[in-house]
């Protein structure tokens, strides 16, 4: 007998993981938060203090392990289990937290599910990077096929990505949008696009967050912090192009390319990889190398777009990839 754990920091309501939490996903596997929720403020904040970027990348603290929460659940020592753990919550583990909790618990299968780009200039993949080579996983899953060539990982495919078809579209239309970090190499394309939108008449929203002024050239105003994913949602739904700038060295797909399909939006992209991604279609879907060849009369023009997406991104299909990938390795 087989039993599927899905350990997040949190339920992930408003996160691409969503659909692991659900009623629906209570039928296939269950939810156990990675580290242990205080009530009590004073506890909370300490918990979040301790276990934060911020100060984990500046020094690695003895005790955070109290935090974690993997012995909250009743394990059948009869029972064979698949953990899935995303890096979010890698980061705030230790490898011998993980490896004492295998010791203890020979039966549970640990699974690092990578939920960004190895060259990704993110701040909780700077705590986990070392962490994926460790012994303790019986597979470390990316979503980004290139670093499962170039590092060894296994690649689970494209089911990554929740809908939030719910959303509301925002009451602000726009002609192209775009939201992320300004960071890792690409803070100069991303301007330069927004202006090149606004010069040729396009109306652009940029939710880039950064802690710089506005630009005075372009007037575009960054976030001092990001938006939530239901707000994000909600904008791209209200405009009729999403752009994805990605970052330096990362060769695969963002989450812009999950949204365009799911909510039928035109794409204008930096990623030549496009073109062998399902649903790609070329009337809806362009790559750019440089502004020369950005169109913004096609970003600013309405069609009528239908990707047929049927759900097929959903990350409820992990379960079923990790028992094919079990049947394999039996094989």
């Amino acid at each position: 007998m087989e039993k599927f754990i899905f350990t997040y920091v949190d339920e992930d309501k408003e996160g691409i993981f969503r659909d692991l939490t659900s009623e629906e996903a209570s039928t296939t596997l269950d939810y156990l938060p990675s580290h242990k929720r205080f009530t009590n403020y004073l506890l909370d904040k300490a918990e979040k203090l301790c276990l934060s970027y911020q100060l984990n990348s500046r020094v690695q603290l003895p005790f955070t392990s109290v935090f974690c929460n993997f012995e909250g659940y009743a394990y059948d020592p009869q029972m064979t289990y698949h953990m899935i753990i995303p890096t979010t919550s890698i980061s705030k583990l230790t490898v011998k937290y993980l490896s004492a909790f295998r010791r203890r618990h020979p039966n549970v299968k640990l699974y690092a599910l990578v939920t960004d780009s190895m060259h990704a200039s993110s701040p909780h993949m700077n705590l986990v990077r070392k962490k994926l080579f460790s012994d303790v996983w019986e597979k470390v899953l990316t979503y980004d096929k290139y670093d499962a060539e170039e590092y060894g990982f296994t690649w689970f495919g494209l089911t990554y990505y929740s809908s939030f078809d719910f959303v509301d579209s925002d009451s602000i239309k726009s002609d192209i949008y775009y939201v992320g970090y300004d960071k890792g190499g690409r803070e100069q394309t991303i301007l330069d696009v927004y202006k090149k939108i606004r010069r040729e008449g396009g109306n652009a929203r940029f939710d880039v967050v950064s802690d710089k002024p506005v630009d005075a050239e372009s007037g575009l105003e960054y976030l001092k912090r990001r938006i939530s994913y239901p707000e994000v949602v909600g904008r791209v739904k209200a405009s009729n192009c999403i752009l994805e700038v990605l970052q330096k060295n990362q060769l695969a797909q963002s989450l812009r390319y999950f949204e365009a399909i799911v909510y039928n939006k035109k794409l204008l992209t930096n990623n030549p990889h496009i073109t062998e991604l399902p649903y790609y279609d070329a009337r809806y879907m362009r790559v750019f190398c440089s502004l020369d060849d950005i169109d913004v009369e096609w970003v600013k023009r309405r069609e009528g777009i239908d990707y047929g997406y049927s759900g097929e991104f959903s990350p409820l299909g992990l379960v079923t990839f990790i028992k094919e990938l079990g049947k394999t390795t039996k094989g």
